[in-house]
């Protein structure tokens, strides 16, 4: 499986953070002093960012936002992105029948570009979201985070592999892909398995499911079963990549990054 040409040029003097993320790791540029000029310049706007309390969908979003930033550059957690996180769970309250969020509505207009979500009700953005996102800062065994896991694998899946809708969905499963137990569980075999229902012969989902990220969520499972979808995945992906190497007529570079980070999990580039 060879790519017909270069998705690397898409990053090259890019300051967003997926963009300074792939100068890094794929572009080796972390010695170059223009890659440090830039990351220094887009960290200090993004740890300046006052995480406010969150009240809204929309305080929701930016903070959630602010925090997948800080992960593809800063990577670590801070006192900062700790407090962030502890205020994310705040607003979970687990019921036997159903997670509530102590939210109230917002824009659901807003901004979705340059995120691992789509857009979806509010209750299973938030809970998925916040799971994703004390797991790749280390939180993951956390108990409340795992809590929250738990409920979601039992009541919010279930014997499904379906939550509630397909963006709902996608959306819990980005959150299972990145906790190192939960994506080894029943739950994430058959969210996979659900949505392998969805895909056709060319290797696509359909359109409510937004292929890039859904090829990279897969890409991070290690399960035998799925060896098949993400393989026509993959093909269907080298054949729909545009002459400048970069994928998709809207969002490129975030189309792009997600395709490059799931072929090099596989082990493909």
């Amino acid at each position: 499986m060879k790519l017909r040409y270069n998705p690397l040029e898409i990053f090259k003097a890019s300051k967003s953070p997926v963009g300074l993320y792939a100068r890094q790791k794929w572009l080796n540029e972390s010695e170059n002093r223009d890659w440090r000029e830039d990351y220094s310049e887009t960290v200090a706007a993004l740890q300046t960012y006052p995480f406010p309390e969150i009240h809204n969908y929309t305080e929701a979003l930016d903070t959630i936002r602010c925090l997948f930033g800080l992960h593809l550059t800063v990577r670590s957690s801070t006192a900062v992105i700790d407090d962030a996180l502890f205020r994310l769970f705040s607003k979970i309250d687990i019921q036997s029948d159903r997670i509530k969020v102590g939210l109230a509505d917002g824009d659901r207009t807003a901004d979705f570009s340059g995120l691992p979500f789509t857009r979806s009700r509010l209750e299973t953005l938030f809970v998925s979201a916040s799971l994703f996102l004390a797991s790749i800062f280390g939180r993951d065994r956390d108990p409340q985070v795992l809590s929250v896991y738990e409920w979601l694998c039992e009541k919010g899946i279930g014997d499904r592999g379906f939550w509630l809708d397909i963006e709902s969905t996608h959306n819990a499963f980005r959150a299972l892909v990145v906790h190192p137990h939960y994506s080894r569980t029943k739950a994430a075999g058959r969210v996979a398995d659900y949505i392998a229902g969805f895909q056709n012969d060319e290797g696509d989902w359909g359109p409510r499911f937004p292929f890039c990220q859904t090829l990279n969520a897969l890409a991070h499972l290690d399960l035998p079963e799925i060896s098949s979808q993400l393989e026509r995945a993959l093909h269907y992906i080298c054949r729909k990549q545009n002459s400048d190497g970069t994928w998709g007529q809207s969002e490129q570079e975030w189309n792009t990054f997600l395709v490059v980070h799931a072929m090099k999990n596989s082990g493909l580039l």
